[in-house]
């Protein structure tokens, strides 16, 4: 295979005008979600001093996606998902805009933040599945794999640059600033919504709306299909324990390596551009992967990856370790995407989409909660030992269950 064929075959999608809307609009405006992520974190271990309340506001931020998203993958496949969007990004940019004037007036109370943290989750848990289920209309299912890919090339690009901004922000200038970048970001985003022809027009068309029978479906949709539902079940184990560092990272900079915002903006951009490593690899060589063990293996080596932080301070081998985190976290989550959307139908698309995200952000709370309080007590240096630990064990427990599941009975 030629070089030309290859750089070819990783940015495939881009051939399509809509995506490329999209996609450069999402590099901004994702840009500017990172430095504000990054400086909320930071803000809210500094004024509070508890592992426990950074990891509660976590648990506010993701609570939402276990009650609504659901109910959003059923919306996004009954509306045009292009409308969707549009309406929340705009609702993305008030509630920015909101934390940035609260932060400004020095009005930034925990339970305020609490607040803000329920409202970006209650529009992520629309935003998220109505996003994924789009991607086939804007590219067609033989480069979907490549847009799933290059999308999260730009999430881990701005999870590189987004918290080395912050870092540098916060130092400079404060913590306000980083808020108001992040709500003048969603312009670009917006913008490129509008100038994208695919309207996403409704996929479920039977006249009468029932939400109840809508949910069942596609709850019993994944459920009857093997490879939907064994794919689910990864997901919960990993997205409950592999991605908290928005909650473990303050702490372990603070506490374990003895610094500040700095350090943590350095252990955030090193995530990511392990993250970003995975997507380059996904896009390219990673997506012809077939191995059914694929979400298995990668679950056992995020697991021990975790475990081994325990075990050093050295900055250059925890830098080692948060790469190779961000790597196969990555190509975890970029495999259990790509598999599902393959193998479901569009019309359930929408709904099984639901499920992904109710499980990638809405496992985030208790994931969060545990490792808060696991800090509280034991302080940062157990964050990822402990959550590697459960990962680790909910790994050996599924294999051992499917091994016997599939295990024929043998006659004498």
């Amino acid at each position: 295979m030629s070089f030309k064929s290859t750089v070819g075959d990783v940015f495939s999608s881009l051939k399509h005008r809509d995506f490329r809307y999209f996609l450069s609009g999402q590099l901004l405006s994702l840009m500017g979600t990172m430095i504000q992520n990054t400086a909320l974190s930071w803000y809210v271990y500094k004024i509070t001093n508890s592992p426990f309340l950074l990891g509660l506001i976590s648990v506010f931020q993701y609570a939402p996606v276990l009650l609504i998203t659901l109910i959003a993958g059923v919306i996004a496949e009954r509306y045009p998902k292009r409308k969707i969007i549009l309406m929340t990004q705009f609702s993305y940019m008030i509630q920015s805009f909101i934390l940035t004037f609260v932060i400004y007036i020095g009005y930034s109370k925990y339970w305020i933040l609490a607040i803000l943290a329920v409202i970006n989750g209650i529009i992520t848990s629309l935003d998220m599945p109505t996003r994924q289920s789009f991607f086939i209309e804007l590219v067609g299912k033989k480069d979907l794999p490549n847009a799933i890919s290059l999308n999260s090339t730009v999430f881990n690009i701005s999870r590189i640059v987004g918290p080395a901004f912050a870092g540098i922000i916060m130092n400079k200038l404060g913590v306000f600033q980083c808020f108001l970048v992040n709500t003048i970001s969603f312009i670009p985003v917006i913008y490129g919504v509008f100038q994208i022809k695919a309207k996403g027009n409704p996929t479920l068309r039977t006249k009468n709306f029932n939400l109840i029978q809508d949910l069942k479906g596609g709850i019993m949709y994944t459920i009857n299909k093997k490879i939907l539902l064994s794919v689910m079940f990864m997901m919960a184990i990993v997205c409950t324990f592999a991605f908290n560092s928005n909650v473990i990272i303050p702490v372990f900079a603070k506490q374990v390596m003895n610094g500040g915002a700095k350090e943590y903006s350095i252990f955030l951009s090193l995530s990511g551009a392990g993250s970003f490593l995975g997507a380059i690899f996904m896009a390219g060589i990673g997506r012809g992967l077939r191995s059914k063990h694929f979400l298995i293996i990668n679950s056992f080596i995020l697991a021990i990856l975790q475990i081994v932080t325990l075990f050093t301070s050295s900055y250059l081998l925890v830098g080692m370790l948060f790469v190779c985190i961000g790597f196969f976290g990555l190509t975890f989550l970029n495999k259990a995407n790509a598999t599902l959307q393959f193998n479901t139908e569009d019309e359930y698309r929408g709904r099984v989409m639901s499920i992904y995200a109710l499980l990638n952000i809405g496992s985030t709370p208790f994931g969060s909660a545990f490792v808060g309080a696991v800090m509280e007590k034991f302080g940062g240096k157990f964050g990822f030992f402990s959550c590697g630990l459960m990962m680790f064990l909910f790994t050996i427990i599924t294999v051992f269950f499917v091994e016997l599941k599939n295990r024929k009975p043998r006659y004498n």
